[in-house]
């Protein structure tokens, strides 16, 4: 019922996207009667699970002011909305694309049976034989519409039918007993023969046994009627012909050889697939009937498949893809118990602990910070008494040592994200100065004895460095404990008071959420015992409460997993190092990527609404030479701050919007203190730790923090290191970055002709110095200078020489020239992948397509042959590097972009089949993905990016064909791009309130996303910011519930439902946090 009190017609369909034309009423009878549906029969509306409120539509006109006015005038509408009273912009959308799982149209309707006629009331008969007439009412048949699993059967368990019944057939009575015996027993019910004769029993499936799978054929069964009929009038044993022959060929597979794990997960999966419970993104919600079944069937499977298996590595696999089924069968109490039997099995298995851990911090229910901690010490017990294994190698070792200095990290994170920041950073400071930091009489020496004995007394030693409160690591005027004395008096400065005092007033709850604000932003700094101005214990932190974290190490070179556990820990990229690929998938874990929590307010607006202007001050702004192609009205290509991509000196040196910045995200959403990690990495350094990576990488840190230093910095570390090509490399790109490209070019001269003196280990990364100085060029477009500087590689001597003013070159012979730059660039690429040394053959093969490209007159086609060519020689060489492989694509991607800025003639299908081409092979790495969406803004005919990242992205998240479940099947950072894009996407191109809902329901039901503390904080902000208390204050709950440890949720209540929620619920709130133990600064 509209405003003017008219009821819509009953043909007319009740969606969204359905415009009927203004005055043809056939026409719009037409189309109802095509498009109507039983299960949208407006007359049966109290069946529907969500309703459309007032919107609804009259016969020739609607009223605008059925709209929410917030939304309504917020919203700019064009002209022809405002001259025809028949449409109206839709600001919400159709709230059933939440089930739907799509926003465009509604989902297709068939017939319920063969002889359904679609518009009739009745289903006719369309045999000899007379079947009768039934209603077709929308009741009876919503059951057969299921969009999402079209085509598809229903798998139900088959309980076992007791003997008695089945040779019972010719009696004339029914027994409700067995013959057996004369006392009458309690017959069980369909649950109990389920549950308890062994299929699901956790003690069974750990020791390896399921009595009741030894015939796989009587657990699922169809349930399909007897008729065959499916959808559409198509026989189900034909449409699922393929199903069935992949489960036999599985099960006789599994029969004849039981120990193939792969076999057992790809039986899980393919049933999984029958059943539509691997269409994740198409349908997430699901009863909990429909998951439990499925489950238990599951749980059966795997249950004989541990019975079977004994390799260490597929028993790995079972227990991951068992135990992520477990929660929907098995109680907490169980799961506990079951999950430390799997740990002490597996003390190696880091994806084993990180679902462990997962497991315990996530559980709400009796969830407070004193038990969870406990378990975390408990797994370092674990971890070290497994290390203290005999025979163990020294591979087994490290393993083990990089398990714990995980469990290590997400502990310290575990205690910041409740509001002990303090002991949170001194655990890291603890760590770095007992392993780097010591003094040279009790340092690593290589014989266990002897390690042993120096460990207890670097103990000793450390106990005695730590209560004397001398400056730490990362502190103003910290010497290191290599340099303490006994006799040293501490140099701290008193710290400031956590806070002003809290005194009632009118609106206590205000007042306290303001003074508890205060305080916290004061808990990084740890207080000493002398400071005057103490009054909250927890600001000291003393040796026994960081104890447990000073890990004894294998040897020295297990250092760098410290050292990239800790970047880790401060939220910053990884370092550009090939012996950190074993610790890259810390930086996608969503108990570990949650610095949207820390986000300043201008980071929010970027992620809920497009700015409205480009700071010229802003790092990831265009550059002038862009002119109005990068308008305002386009999203930028580098706004995303939850990124994940290969690190390069690319994106280290990053100019202003001419690439992806490393550091540009951290620096607007940094937990820690900026000048603090700074000061750490650099007396790292200075210690001798990580080489000239370190160095690089503090460089390119201390340009973004303190650029007017960061020179200083640069020609210190090369006094120490004059042979450094990296470094001078790193020098260059400082100046160049800063806008001092004459000294850049000087450094590149003089850096090359040195290389030429060094010996061959050392001129190997001269490479680097010719690249960085190609891209300087063109990222100002100067080709011509780019080109002339290329081709003098491979020469005797280096001409200074420039172009004339038609940018041609004074080379007498520049076909000689070029063939002997072509041969010299071609053998040092062999010679480097002949050496196995990735980054340099890298750069080699940047160089030969960017020739192609120079030469052949800027042409794209002519560089992404050469690019094709070498790839596939990168490949052939590593195989198993994927970072290689991205890192060469994204050299490649930053030609075309920087092609695109500068205005070059070009073929928009030759930008997006090679984005969409790198998507499919690295479908989670966000600068392909970036660079896709920033491409296809400007070609709004389909919506191209929300299609890729549905068909391309999610779909690699599920079972391949054999049912291996992949290691990357969750990235967090993938999710934030969808979520990202949607709320970006513009009226026009279909995005509302609803579609976003969808996606971020969508990533909240995956299991890599569930307990990201930033996405829920994320989804409660565009809840907030929508200007509806209601959902807010839903997903506000239901984000405590899923990250009960993280403070930062609960004061979301107090920051922004202040007004609507009620003095005596957000007391509850508060009382809530002092029971689960969270940091409380300030009494209420």
């Amino acid at each position: 019922m509209d405003g003017g009190g008219q009821q819509i017609p009953n043909s007319s369909p009740r969606f969204t996207s359905f415009r009927p034309p203004a005055s043809v009423s056939q026409t719009r009878t037409g189309i109802a009667s095509r498009n109507a549906s039983p299960s949208h029969d407006p007359n049966k509306s109290g069946t529907r699970r969500h309703q459309y409120g007032g919107r609804q539509r009259a016969h020739h006109s609607i009223s605008r002011d059925s709209l929410e006015p917030s939304l309504a005038s917020s919203q700019q509408f064009v002209d022809w909305h405002e001259a025809s009273p028949y449409f109206v912009t839709d600001l919400k959308g159709d709230v059933r694309n939440l089930e739907d799982g799509s926003s465009h149209g509604v989902p297709p309707y068939r017939r319920p049976t063969l002889a359904g006629s679609l518009g009739s009331t009745t289903v006719l008969e369309s045999s000899a034989h007379y079947i009768g007439q039934a209603n077709c009412e929308r009741d009876s048949i919503s059951k057969h519409i299921r969009p999402d699993l079209k085509r598809q059967k229903y798998l139900r368990i088959n309980p076992d039918v007791p003997s008695t019944l089945q040779d019972n057939g010719g009696a004339d009575y029914v027994s409700f007993r067995s013959p057996k015996g004369r006392k009458r027993k309690r017959e069980k019910t369909q649950f109990e023969r389920l549950s308890s004769p062994n299929p699901f029993q956790p003690q069974a499936i750990i020791k390896g046994g399921s009595q009741s799978v030894c015939t796989l054929d009587a657990v699922v069964q169809s349930t399909t009627d007897e008729s065959g009929s499916g959808e559409d009038g198509l026989s189900v044993s034909a449409v699922d012909e393929g199903f069935q022959r992949k489960k036999a060929a599985l099960l006789r597979h599994v029969d004849q050889t039981p120990t193939d794990w792969k076999s057992w997960i790809a039986l899980v999966g393919l049933r999984n697939e029958m059943n539509g419970f691997h269409e994740v993104c198409s349908r997430p919600m699901r009863t909990n009937a429909e998951r439990r079944s499925n489950a238990e069937v599951d749980l059966s499977i795997y249950g004989k498949a541990l019975k079977s298996v004994v390799d260490s590595e597929g028993r790995e696999q079972l227990y991951v893809s068992m135990m992520s089924k477990a929660p929907e069968v098995w109680e907490r109490s169980m799961l506990s118990s079951i999950w430390q039997t799997i740990i002490e099995e597996h003390p190696l298995s880091l994806r084993l602990w990180k679902r462990y851990l997962n497991f315990h911090q996530s559980t709400f229910t009796g969830f407070t910070l004193g038990e969870i901690r406990k378990q975390y010490l408990k797994s370092l017990d674990i971890l070290q008494k497994a290390r203290g294994g005999v025979n163990k190698a020294q591979i087994q070792h490290s393993r083990i040592y990089m398990v714990q200095i995980y469990v290590l990290l997400r502990l310290s994170l575990l205690y910041r994200e409740a509001g002990y920041a303090e002991i949170s950073v001194a655990i890291w400071q603890a760590l770095l100065e007992f392993e780097f930091n010591r003094p040279p009489h009790l340092r690593h020496r290589g014989q266990d004895e002897a390690t042993d004995a120096i460990h207890k007394e670097a103990l000793s030693a450390f106990e005695s460095f730590w209560d004397s409160e001398a400056p730490r690591i990362g502190e103003a005027n910290a010497q290191g404990w290599s340099n303490f004395t006994s006799d040293e008096v501490s140099q701290c400065q008193p710290s400031q008071a956590a806070g002003s005092p809290f005194e009632a007033g009118i609106n206590t709850i205000r007042l306290w959420a303001d003074a508890e604000h205060k305080a916290s932003a004061h808990s990084f700094t740890q207080a000493r015992t002398v400071d005057e101005s103490l009054d909250d214990p927890y600001r000291v932190v003393l040796f026994s409460d960081i104890r447990f974290a000073l890990i004894k190490s294998p040897s020295p070179s297990d250092h760098r997993t410290v050292l990239m556990a800790f970047l880790c820990f401060c939220h910053l990229p990884p370092m550009l190092d090939e012996s950190s690929r074993q610790t890259e998938a810390w930086f996608d874990d969503q108990f570990v990527r949650n610095q949207i929590l820390y986000d300043d307010q201008p980071s929010v607006d970027r992620w809920l609404g497009r700015p409205s202007s480009l700071s010229p001050d802003n790092h990831d702004c265009p550059s002038n030479n862009t002119g109005d192609l990068r308008a305002s009205s386009l999203p930028r290509a580098f706004d995303l701050t939850m990124v994940n991509y290969e690190v390069s000196s690319d994106t280290l040196f990053s100019g202003s919007g001419q690439w992806f910045s490393a550091f540009g995200p951290w620096l607007r959403s940094g937990p820690t203190s900026s000048h603090c990690v700074l000061r750490t990495l650099q007396m790292l350094v200075s210690e001798g730790v990580g080489g000239d990576g370190l160095a690089e990488y503090i460089l390119a840190l201390e340009l973004y923090i303190s650029p007017t230093t960061v020179r200083k910095s640069a020609k210190n570390f090369l006094k120490k290191r004059p042979s450094s090509l990296r470094l001078y490399n790193a020098y260059a790109m400082i100046e160049s970055h800063l806008g001092n490209r004459e000294a850049a070019n000087k450094i590149y001269e003089i850096a090359i002709r040195m290389s030429a003196k060094l010996d061959e280990a050392a001129s190997r990364n001269a490479i680097l110095l010719w690249r960085s100085r190609m891209w300087q060029h063109l990222s100002v477009g100067e080709t011509s200078l780019a080109l002339h500087h290329l081709s003098r590689y491979g020469l005797d001597g280096i001409v200074d020489e420039r172009p004339d003013a038609n940018g041609k070159r004074s080379d007498v012979a520049t076909s000689t020239a070029r063939l002997q730059l072509r041969n010299a660039l071609t053998a040092g690429r062999d010679h480097m992948l002949s050496l196995g040394l990735s980054i340099q053959a890298i750069s080699f093969c940047e160089l030969l397509f960017l020739d192609d490209y120079l030469v052949n007159h800027l042409s794209l086609q002519a560089a992404q042959t050469s690019f094709k060519t070498n790839l596939h020689l990168l490949i052939e060489k590593f195989p198993a590097d994927r970072a290689a492989e991205a890192l060469f694509r994204q050299s490649f991607a930053r030609l075309l972009y920087t092609h695109v800025v500068h205005k070059y003639p070009y073929s928009p299908s030759t930008i997006r089949s090679f984005l969409a081409e790198s998507i499919t092979a690295l479908p989670h790495n966000t600068i392909f993905l970036s660079l896709y969406a920033w491409n296809e803004a400007r070609f709004r005919i389909d919506d191209r990016v929300r299609g890729i990242v549905r068909d391309t992205v999610f779909a690699s998240n599920r079972h391949d064909e054999q049912g291996g479940i992949k290691d990357e099947s969750d990235h967090i950072t993938t999710h934030f791009f969808a979520i990202y894009t949607d709320l970006q996407r513009g009226l026009v191109q279909g995005s509302n309130q609803n579609a976003i809902r969808g996606t971020f329901e969508r990533a909240l039901a995956s299991e890599g996303v569930a307990h990201s503390a930033g996405l829920w904080k994320l989804y409660f902000l565009f809840e907030h910011r929508n200007r509806d208390p209601k959902r807010a204050r839903d997903v506000l709950f239901r984000a405590i519930r899923a990250c009960p440890w993280v403070k930062a949720i609960y004061m979301l209540a107090f920051e922004c439902l202040g007004d609507e929620m009620g003095n005596e619920d957000l007391r509850g709130i508060y009382d809530m946090m002092v029971e689960k133990e969270l940091r409380i600064h300030v009494a209420l």
